[in-house]
């Protein structure tokens, strides 16, 4: 077994990996490739792929394994695809709470060398870039629209030392007053929806945001996303509701709508931006379409 593992350079948690890397290299062929600059994980997992590795580990937080799956399946179809794991190495880590996996070498151990992952669903997103050329990009967790891609750029600029839930809990609320409701339009083949909304999430897993339960419901092998959307709430609602939001419960409010969904279309009238499991993608217009069973996954 070939591994090789993308490593988060920036990542806070090395010192997790550092205790993981010598067990793992007592009993597997390990590779490290560190990401030196942005966004630098896409291209390490493309070559990762195309070359001798047969397993693909991505060492970093929801962005990093992101990143990876986007440079595994960057022109590449589904009977050549490596199996894919995370080592969770970031702030928030919702996916990997998810298929409960830890930092711990055993389990990684066991999962690679057991070999049976399992199929996992993919979400594919086609959407305008920066220059609104029509661009397909793809996530594993969740995407979202409104609150969400605007949480992202202030994680990416503010010191994390406070740990995972003030990090987030302070990046959410700075949000809320930064971000207006946007007008948004949502086709489904079942269902349509329009209105202003402080955030809409298209979810394959449970959570995202550091544990935000928005689709307690879903399962990333159904076949099938979760939807969730949060109309124009007011301050105080919006703090009663996250706080519920955190332990998994549904909320019951004419302004939150739970759905599903295999294919959606969302357009807008003004500019509006998209992020997907911590990542920016680009911008509405776009479709997002469930891929099932797309990669094979180590949980």
């Amino acid at each position: 077994m070939n591994v090789a593992i993308i490593l988060n350079g920036i990542s806070k948690k090395k010192v997790f990996y550092q205790r993981i890397l010598p067990q793992l290299k007592e009993k597997l062929n390990v590779s490290v490739f560190e990401t030196q600059f942005a966004g630098q994980a896409i291209e390490l997992a493309t070559s990762a792929a195309d070359g001798k590795f047969n397993c693909i580990l991505a060492a970093g937080g929801d962005g990093t394994l992101n990143q990876v799956l986007n440079g595994i399946l960057k022109n590449r179809n589904a009977t050549s695809l490596p199996t894919f794991g995370i080592i969770p190495l970031g702030t928030g880590n919702d996916f990997s709470k998810l298929c409960n996996i830890k930092p711990d070498a055993n389990q990684i151990l066991n999962l690679i060398i057991q070999n049976s992952p399992k199929p996992t669903d993919v979400g594919a997103i086609n959407c305008n870039n920066e220059k609104g050329e029509m661009i397909t990009r793809y996530f594993i967790n969740a995407c979202s629209l409104g609150m969400g891609p605007e949480v992202v750029k202030r994680l990416m600029k503010n010191n994390r030392s406070l740990g995972p839930m003030v990090t987030y809990l302070k990046a959410i609320i700075v949000s809320f007053f930064g971000n207006r409701p946007e007008k948004i339009y949502a086709k489904t083949p079942h269902w349509e929806w329009c209105g202003k909304m402080r955030v809409m999430a298209i979810a394959n897993g449970k959570s995202f945001g550091n544990s935000m339960f928005i689709a307690p419901d879903a399962s990333p092998d159904d076949g099938k996303f979760a939807t969730f959307i949060a109309g124009e709430l007011a301050l105080l609602k919006f703090l009663i509701f996250l706080q519920k939001i955190k332990t998994g419960k549904k909320i019951k409010d004419t302004l939150v709508l739970y759905n599903e969904c295999s294919t959606i279309e969302i357009t807008a009238p003004k500019p509006c931006a998209i992020e997907a499991d911590g990542e920016g993608m680009g911008w509405l217009p776009m479709k997002v379409e469930m891929m099932p069973s797309r990669v094979m996954f180590l949980r």
